[in-house]
């Protein structure tokens, strides 16, 4: 190639030749770049269940979650939203479905952690967000549509029932299938199988052997041994004494489980071709007079699909380990300690299973669930001094329960950190929750107080079905016709509407609305909302169970210490109370209470660093389908964030 204009001084020449082929240079690269394949496009969706913007906003400023950690990372070269407003009926059920399909409950029917078809007989049991099929499509189902590969572990109502409930992959969140047991064991008669020594362990009653149990059946029997290897030198670095767990009188066909003195054992029951998992645990252990107590998990049934999913993650994180057994800790029967334990099992699994996923090929959206903040919060939320407990301890009790929630809060970030330095190479992260968390002083038995306003439950006349501090309140057609139904309607609302909070004067209910009203807060369906639609101002929160002799109005705790000196009707509900029933937090508000409000974070190359001023949770899925170069679901009507 002739290059006629390079004929002026060395120097010159020499700079014009560099420039030339700098510029060739630059050509080669950048048709060498734009020869490579793109960076394949994928986002992980992370739910952290019951995280409030307040808290996490509190605990950046003092210094609790770190100037390094994933949601300081995310603050400063992200996006995020300082107010992220959750839909009407902010609890579990409901907030992830509308979050899913970017559709309001209205319009997906799900209007409610519970509630009921409006023609259904009285009698039937209510309905549930976490199995009711819906209408409305999700980011899920829309990404496959378009081609894309999905994989949700964990995430609520994924159970693969329906088409609306399915994905490529999937781990199912577990469902507790059973009850949980403590047996105190004794030594009884000694043998010897294979050189080792082992001494049957049985309860008092000798007659009655120890089951695992569904709700309504026995998984196994079991049989107990102490296992001796303290004495034999070839076992020298196996532990001492573990506890045999077996579901026959055989040991030398094998066993269900060995438990050491310290730490868990899962292990997993297969009955009527379903499988179960279960974690046992030595609460104590007493050599001397032989006595030692053994904790079994109630069952959970696993579900994965396809099967070979499963097993690879089996393989990478373990089998499921359980929940934190809320009822049993509540009731003294599992220390603090071990609800602890059972709680960074859980969180440190829920980790576990979204860095496997991502290890997974050809996936484009991964979804993945952390309950951690919302159980600790539900349990040591001790902030309002109407709370029975907020004196306790010498008025200590909130600091410390304080400081053990923002001890979980940073364990949560140190996992996400973990999460998005493991992310593929094109991985944008988006971190939400489905609500905040309101402290709670008070638990408004609604039953109770409109059977004895004159509006008679027991009489199948009116029931209300909750959803933490809201709920949906039926007339029941059959018995109330429609003649009678416009004057009983007005009544139960002015009655509702006269129900005041005797420390302040103020109506209980933030909210009492029609099915007009309810449209306008997107809550209306035809065919599953109720007559009237309640929801409660903060502290407060609603029981739809029933029970005689209880007052309608509870102070809430779970100190057993303050629990026993209820009266037993009063005694009996808190003992035997959901977490958004009797807990010290509560979650099912208005999107516009405050404290019931909840995050949003976006972190990768494709997320712009932003800060939104103020976003709904229906924009989630919007901003999802931005991000994947998809059209979003079809009742997606919100624009993503950014």
């Amino acid at each position: 190639m002739r290059v006629p204009f390079l004929i002026k001084s060395s120097s010159a020449s020499a700079r014009l030749l560099h420039s030339y082929f700098t510029i060739i240079s630059l050509i080669v690269l950048i048709t060498t770049a734009t020869a490579q394949p793109a960076t394949r496009k994928r986002v992980v969706m992370i739910s952290i269940d019951g995280t409030p913007d307040y808290l996490v906003d509190r605990f950046l400023k003092n210094g609790v979650l770190p100037p390094n950690g994933a949601f300081a990372r995310m603050k400063k070269s992200g996006a995020y939203a300082e107010t992220l407003l959750p839909v009407n009926v902010a609890s579990t059920g409901p907030s992830h479905i509308a979050i899913f399909t970017g559709a309001e409950p209205g319009s997906s029917g799900i209007v409610g952690n519970s509630f009921r078809q409006v023609n259904q007989s009285w009698e039937e049991p209510s309905l549930t967000a976490f199995k009711q099929p819906f209408t409305a499509e999700t980011i899920f189902s829309a990404a496959r549509r378009q081609g894309k590969k999905v994989i949700t572990l964990g995430g609520v109502g994924l159970d693969y029932s329906d088409s609306s409930r399915m994905t490529d992959e999937m781990f199912m969140y577990p469902v507790i299938a059973g009850t949980s047991a403590v047996y105190d064991l004794k030594k009884s008669d000694r043998k010897t199988i294979a050189g080792e020594e082992y001494i049957r362990l049985v309860t008092d009653k000798q007659s009655t052997l120890p089951e695992i149990r569904l709700y309504n059946e026995a998984i196994t029997r079991c049989w107990f041994y102490l296992k001796d290897s303290s004495k034999n030198e070839a076992n020298v670095l196996k532990p001492a004494y573990q506890i045999i767990v077996d579901n026959d009188s055989t040991l030398e066909n094998g066993y269900l489980a060995a438990v050491k003195e310290t730490g868990w054992e899962t292990f997993r029951l297969i009955h009527n071709r379903k499988t179960y998992a279960v974690s046992a645990n030595l609460f104590s252990a007493s050599r001397a007079d032989g006595r030692f107590r053994i904790y079994f998990s109630p069952p959970a049934e696993l579900f994965g699909f396809p099967d070979a999913f499963m097993q690879r993650l089996q393989s990478a994180c373990g089998i499921w380990p359980g929940e934190p057994d809320n009822l049993k800790q509540t009731a003294g029967v599992v220390p603090e300690e071990k609800w602890m334990e059972q709680t960074g099992r859980l969180a440190t699994y829920s980790k576990k299973l979204i860095l496997a996923g991502m290890q997974e090929d050809n996936w484009d959206l991964l979804f993945g669930y952390f309950s951690t903040l919302d159980d600790i919060q539900h349990r040591y939320t001790v902030s309002d001094k109407r709370q029975l407990d907020y004196t306790a301890e010498n008025g200590n009790r909130p600091a410390r329960y304080e400081k053990i929630i923002g001890e979980w809060f940073s364990t949560i970030d140190r996992y996400l950190l973990e999460i998005m330095n493991a992310a593929p190479p094109g991985t944008s992260i988006i971190v939400f929750s489905d609500h905040g968390m309101i402290p709670m002083h008070s638990t408004l038995l609604i039953n109770n107080y409109l059977d004895t306003a004159g509006f008679s439950y027991t009489g199948k006349e009116v029931q209300a079905i909750t959803s933490g501090n809201s709920a949906h309140v039926y007339i029941n057609r059959n018995l109330i016709d429609s003649t009678r139904y416009p004057d009983y309607l007005r009544r139960l609302r002015q009655s509702l509407a006269d129900l005041k909070d005797e420390k302040t004067g103020k109506p209980i209910f933030l909210l009492i609305a029609d099915s007009t009203e309810q449209k306008k807060h997107g809550l209306y369906h035809a065919e599953y909302s109720g007559d009237l639609f309640i929801s409660c101002r903060e502290g407060f929160s609603i029981s739809s169970r029933f029970v005689p002799g209880a007052p309608f109005l509870i102070q809430n705790t779970f100190d057993m210490n303050l629990v026993r000196d209820q009266p037993e009707a009063v005694r009996n509900f808190l003992l035997k109370g959901t977490m958004n029933e009797t807990g010290r937090a509560v979650h099912g508000c208005l999107s516009t209470v405050r404290k019931g409000q909840s995050v949003f974070y976006a972190w990768g190359n494709h997320v712009p660093a932003k800060k939104i001023k103020k976003m709904r949770s229906l924009q989630i899925t919007p901003t999802v389908a931005k991000l994947l170069d998809i059209q979003a679901p079809v009742m997606a009507t919100d624009k993503p964030a950014f």
